[in-house]
C-alpha cells in the first residue's frame, strides 16, 4: 500500500511539474511572438536576425539592405497553431511600402517556431519574411 501511495505521489508531482513547464513555455512563446511582431512592425531588421534559429536560412547582406528599404505599414497575425509539443506555426499578413518608390504591397508569411529546451527559448526556423511573394495593396 505504501509503495502504491509513493508511486501515485511521484506521478502526481511529475504531472504538476510538466504542467508548470508547459505553462512557462506557453508564456515564453507569447512573449517571443509579441517581441518579434513589434520588431517587424518597427522595421528593426538587425534585431529580427536575433530571433533566427542557428540552423535557419540567413539573409544575405544584399537581402538585409533590401529589407531596410521597406516601411512596415501593417502586421496582422493569427493565433499560433500547435504542430507538436515544441513547434508552432503562425500566419501573418504584412503590409509594407518601399521607401524609394512609395509602392505599397502586402504579403502573407507562414512562420514556423521551435522551442529549444536547453536554451529555454523559441527560435524562428522558417527565416525572415521574404517580401518576394507579395502583391500590390488592394489587389
Amino acid at each position: 500500500m505504501r509503495l502504491l501511495f509513493r508511486t501515485a505521489a511521484i506521478l502526481g508531482l511529475l504531472v504538476l511539474s510538466a504542467c508548470a513547464t508547459q505553462r512557462e513555455q506557453d508564456k515564453l512563446l507569447d512573449a517571443t511572438l509579441d517581441q518579434y511582431a513589434a520588431t517587424i512592425r518597427w522595421g528593426n531588421v538587425d534585431d529580427a536576425l536575433s530571433f533566427l534559429a542557428p540552423d535557419a536560412p540567413r539573409p544575405s547582406a544584399f537581402e538585409i539592405e533590401r529589407l531596410k528599404q521597406l516601411q512596415i505599414a501593417g502586421y496582422r497575425e493569427q493565433p499560433p497553431v500547435l504542430l507538436s509539443a515544441s513547434e508552432v506555426e503562425q500566419v501573418a499578413q504584412i503590409d509594407f511600402v518601399n521607401r524609394h518608390t512609395q509602392e505599397g504591397k502586402s504579403t502573407v508569411e507562414r512562420m514556423r517556431w521551435r522551442y529549444d529546451a536547453s536554451a529555454q527559448r523559441w527560435w524562428l526556423v522558417s527565416g525572415l519574411p521574404s517580401f518576394i511573394r507579395s502583391s500590390a495593396v488592394g489587389d
